[in-house]
């Protein structure tokens, strides 16, 4: 028994002996790593070409081009690794040479990561040619993006490198060096534009280079290309839009109220996709991050305004449907509407007389809605609050105060009020209708966005109800039948939306939009003056307002909803007006004839001005650090 207990203890031994050695090699050395990876046998990852992207009219907006790249596998360079030479033979220096190197072995010291990219095609070939004396180097081949256009990032968008947070929430398809959307169509389709990734297995001799295919390519994964998307921009459009806007800081969106389909959003100022490509990409954008002019800002989808005048649309359609005010409701203004001490004045120039509400949106008096908004609060006496809440959520029934559920990025929602709100701001019952009689006209604590603004045209023109704005077409030709379904609003009674429309076409023949009417096209549409300033010692100071327009056209047939935001351009009539018109002629007739009116739009530079705000909201920022460093 002895005996065999000695065996047995003796063979247990050697087992943990064995088992010991086994696991320190796995464990604590390279040795089976490497011999993986000095395999005969190369794995090639396929980068999918990523998708194109096409305009409306199947005009080619981006497409791609072909670099090379040098991959590393930090363990498996040598020790006597010519350094000089290797970066002689790149055209990069050591510093550099170490820098990615330890770039690379931060990811990982055994998988293979980016080392240099954007290798154009002429200076890959040397490069190739002697790579295989450089153990523990290879190379790959992907597209980038190439943008037949120059400008419109704010739909494009662009591309960029994989962050840490995109690999870890997609660490099966995304590594270290990999390209991914940034902004814009770009980011919200990445899962159709960038395809699939294939693989391909080749042979290699004892010089690391490739000799055949392995296994007559039966173990092949197959790379699929990217999804083509089509856009709902027409971008003939689109161009004109963006030469209205040269030298003025705002956002157009224009939108077929028939479908919700984007016909155009322009950000202005705006930049140029190609910026981000190529090795200075990264300097470029920080450049652009820096700029005072907001470049890379999406004014169309993320600026908050007040709408001014334009919301007296939505304060009249709103006084209707609460039965507060009828179609033979009139008002007389006074130069402005008064209560006690509180007064807000009025340009309209028709005074003294009673007018009804399509008169009062063609001259834009404000005591008409002043007025209206009075008696919307107080239509239960004994609770403001829920006169207030019943009018926040109409209002927001129209798109409002919420953020639009599509394929764009826009992430700004606005701001519309309630009778909650006011409790919190002012205390329960220590405010009335007077306290919060801005919101009448649009200014107050309302703020919108163009493309809020764009959509409540929409909605008008379908008296009562619209289709999710949305800025994608088709995807590998397919029609996107994700925006069919019509939202409608709290407000369904047409009787209503004709009053407005008529008011709204009044507006060109008798109203603010008399200087700038097509005769040719019926239009209905409605100015905005949009008031602002800057706090500067302590004193308040008024900047030039925002110039703000919306339309619709033709009134019968509509093909077409805009609106029109410019900063400090001034009365809605004098930029915002004639611009929106300029674009509904020249989408619907396809030209344009009013070439005095287009001269006179293009030729506004507001540069100067941005430039003085600038200076000012400087002096501002610098009073401010000022008196804190005295507390």
């Amino acid at each position: 028994m002895k005996k065999l207990f000695k065996f047995y203890l003796l063979l247990i031994i050697i087992g943990l002996i064995f088992i010991s050695r086994l696991f320190y090699i796995q464990i604590y050395t390279d040795k089976y790593v490497l011999n993986a990876l000095n395999t005969s046998i190369k794995q090639e990852t396929i980068i999918p070409d990523r998708g194109f992207i096409f305009d409306r009219n199947n005009k080619l907006l981006v497409f791609n081009k072909y670099i090379y790249e040098l991959v590393v596998v930090p363990i498996l360079i040598e020790k006597n690794f010519n350094v000089s030479e290797f970066c002689k033979l790149v055209g990069i220096n050591k510093y550099t040479f170490f820098k990615n190197l330890e770039k690379a072995r931060s990811y990982s010291k055994y998988l293979p990561s980016i080392f240099i990219s954007f290798i154009s095609k002429e200076k890959f070939a040397p490069i190739q040619e002697k790579l295989y004396k450089y153990k523990g180097f290879d190379w790959t081949r992907r597209t980038i993006r190439d943008y037949k256009v120059d400008s419109s990032t704010n739909i494009l968008g662009y591309i960029g490198e994989v962050t840490e947070k995109d690999i870890k929430k997609e660490s099966k398809y995304y590594k270290i060096g990999d390209f991914i959307g940034w902004t814009g169509v770009e980011k919200s389709h990445e899962k159709f534009l960038r395809g699939k990734k294939g693989i391909k297995y080749w042979l290699r001799d004892r010089n690391g280079c490739i000799i055949d295919n392995y296994n007559n390519s039966k173990n092949n994964i197959k790379a699929v290309t990217g999804s083509d998307i089509s856009l709902t921009i027409d971008w003939n459009l689109q161009k004109y839009v963006e030469k209205l806007m040269c030298n003025k800081k705002g956002g157009v969106v224009a939108i077929n109220p028939k479908n919700g389909e984007i016909l155009s959003l322009v950000s202005s100022p705006m930049s140029d996709p190609n910026l981000f490509v190529g090795k200075n990409r990264n300097k470029e954008f920080k450049k652009l991050l820096k700029n005072e002019d907001k470049p890379l800002f999406d004014r169309a989808t993320q600026a908050n305004y007040p709408p001014a005048s334009t919301f007296k649309l939505l304060t009249g359609l709103s006084g209707l449907h609460m039965g507060v005010i009828n179609k033979n409701t009139r008002f007389t203004c006074h130069k402005g509407f008064i209560y006690g001490k509180k007064k807000v004045h009025c340009k309209s120039k028709i005074h003294d007389i009673p007018i009804n509400i399509k008169t009062a949106i063609a001259v834009s008096c404000n005591t008409y809605f002043a007025q209206v908004y009075k008696r919307i609060v107080e239509k239960y006496p004994n609770n403001l609050k829920k006169g207030v809440n019943e009018w926040s959520d109409i209002v927001k029934s129209f798109g409002f105060g919420s953020r639009f559920s599509n394929d764009l990025n826009s992430k700004e929602k606005g701001v519309i009020p309630s009778g909650d709100y006011y409790d919190k701001k002012y205390g329960e019952k220590k405010w009335n209708a007077i306290t919060i009689i801005s919101n009448s006209i649009g200014q107050g604590e309302i703020g919108v966005t163009p493309i809020q603004l764009a959509n409540l045209i929409c909605i008008i023109a379908n008296k009562g109800f619209y289709y999710t704005p949305h800025i994608v077409k088709y995807i590998n030709h397919i029609p996107i039948k994700n925006y069919k379904i019509a939202n409608y609003t709290k407000i369904r009674n047409k009787k209503y939306y004709n009053l407005i429309i008529s008011g709204m076409e009044k507006v060109y023949s008798m109203g603010t939009g008399i200087g700038f009417k097509c005769f040719n096209i019926r239009m209905a549409g409605k100015t905005g003056t949009s008031q602002n300033f800057i706090i500067v010692n302590k004193k308040m100071i008024s900047l030039p307002d925002h110039s703000i327009f919306v339309l619709f056209a033709p009134i019968k047939n509509p093909q077409i909803a805009i609106s029109v935001v410019i900063e400090n351009g001034g009365f809605g009539a004098r930029l915002a007006g004639p611009i929106a018109s300029l674009i509904a002629e020249k989408y619907i007739n396809n030209e344009v004839n009013r070439k005095s009116l287009e001269k006179k739009v293009i030729k506004r530079d507001l540069q100067k001005l941005y430039n003085y705000i600038s200076v000012m909201k400087k002096l501002n920022y610098a009073t401010k650090n000022s008196s804190n460093k005295k507390k």
